[in-house]
């Protein structure tokens, strides 16, 4: 448990950073992770039962909201909001308040950081299923880049195994604050890139955490779909799956249906929040964050999001798979698809973790179970990048308490 809760504060490092929140052959195709078919596929059985609105039990649930109220006092956060989603039920719970004063309910909508990885890693299995993308073509073939791609395909974006350049927090984060009402594009961060800037991780090899492959495939959903990425997500999987409050802010305000906007507490350094905008925190902060860290949503639908995700009622369970097979070179979190891997144990455990923009957020699956928590803080994760971890395993621990 501890080596995960571990992984995950590890990955947020790689999350502060747009490039961010990916040894190798030299080949310029290929991957190390399993074929998925370009046709079009139908959706197999879920694999877990139809999530349920029914409510945990009494004792559980304050048992529950117990542990929001200690953990953010013991921590010093400001405040916190949390789900849980099981089989049995689901629970929805929040404590404190965010960096406005303002106090947060379960329904508070926050930005979900680098987990939005795991929307843009399922789009792109849909549009792979559907005979639209080749995930082992170049992903040049879809889109132009400012810098060598090497060959890098499609699949090697998603599992970060691209060797793609770095593009430091330092470069954009004093530009996203010159200017909080600009609204940016995928290929305006894209377009900072230094071509001779070092390269993360080699191309083929062991998983490098680069966000920056999150931005190019953020492109190639436009490019294919000839939609905005707000339109080709919520078309494609919140729609179909029923999620309605979650918002891929790249012209998608978090307002339909109407959401209380939990802002952050800003950075002193460079300010990111302007509460005008409609916009979490920022239109600037929101936008420029683009498919690898801007979208939002409340804690019970990040946390359904998870179950019907990885249970197989978003796309076909064969994607599933490829979402959660871990890289046998190993790297960071053992990356799967769009999905940060490990074992809780020895039972597997999946998920992603972000700390971008002043937010934190972690989604954790645990299949075995189908228990899935979902955790949101209107704060950074800090010096040691934490990302709550360790309320999500105590929640889930008492949520379990009697399987």
């Amino acid at each position: 448990m501890r080596r995960f809760i571990a992984i995950l504060a590890a990955a947020a490092t790689f999350v502060l950073t747009l490039a961010s929140c990916g040894g190798s052959d030299g080949s310029t195709s290929g991957s190390s992770s399993p074929a998925v078919s370009n046709s079009p596929t139908t959706t197999s059985s879920p694999s877990w039962p139809k999530p349920t609105n029914a409510a945990l039990p009494k004792a559980m649930v304050d048992q529950l909201q117990a542990q929001l109220t200690s953990y953010i006092a013991e921590k010093k956060l400001v405040g916190v909001t949390a789900s849980v989603v099981t089989r049995d039920g689901m629970w929805a719970g929040a404590a404190g308040v965010d960096g406005a004063g303002k106090t947060l309910s379960p329904d508070s909508a926050m930005v979900i950081a680098s987990t939005t990885k795991t929307f843009t890693a399922a789009e792109i299995l849909l549009l792979s299923a559907q005979g639209k993308i080749n995930l082992d073509a170049p992903v040049t073939d879809y889109v132009s880049l400012p810098f060598d791609a090497q060959g890098a395909t499609v699949r090697q974006l998603a599992t970060m195994t691209s060797g793609f350049p770095d593009l430091p927090e330092a470069t954009i984060r004093p530009k996203v604050s010159a200017d909080l009402t600009k609204e940016w594009k995928c290929t305006d961060v894209v377009a900072l890139v230094d071509p001779k800037a070092a390269r993360k991780g080699s191309l083929g090899g062991a998983a490098a955490y680069n966000g920056l492959n999150y931005y190019v495939l953020g492109m190639v959903i436009e490019k294919v779909t000839s939609k905005p990425l707000a339109d080709a997500i919520r078309t494609d999987l919140l729609v179909p799956a029923g999620v309605t409050r979650v918002w891929t802010q790249t012209g998608d305000k978090p307002e339909k249906p109407s959401a209380p906007l939990a802002m952050p507490v800003d950075d002193t350094t460079n300010p990111v929040v302007d509460a005008t905008s409609g916009y979490l925190p920022s239109a600037a902060a929101a936008t420029s964050s683009c498919a690898g860290a801007g979208m939002a949503a409340d804690a019970p639908s990040l946390a359904r999001w998870g179950y019907l995700l990885y249970g197989g009622y978003v796309i076909d369970n064969s994607l599933v798979k490829t979402m959660t097979t871990p890289n046998p070179m190993g790297g960071d979190n053992s990356y799967g698809f769009g999905t940060m891997i490990d074992s809780d144990n020895g039972d597997p455990l999946w998920g992603h973790a972000g700390n971008y923009t002043q937010y934190t957020s972690i989604l954790l699956v645990w299949p075995k179970t189908s228990t899935v928590v979902s955790v949101l803080v209107p704060m950074t994760g800090g010096t040691d990048n934490d990302v709550r971890g360790d309320l999500a395993f105590q929640l889930k621990q008492t949520a379990t308490a009697s399987n």
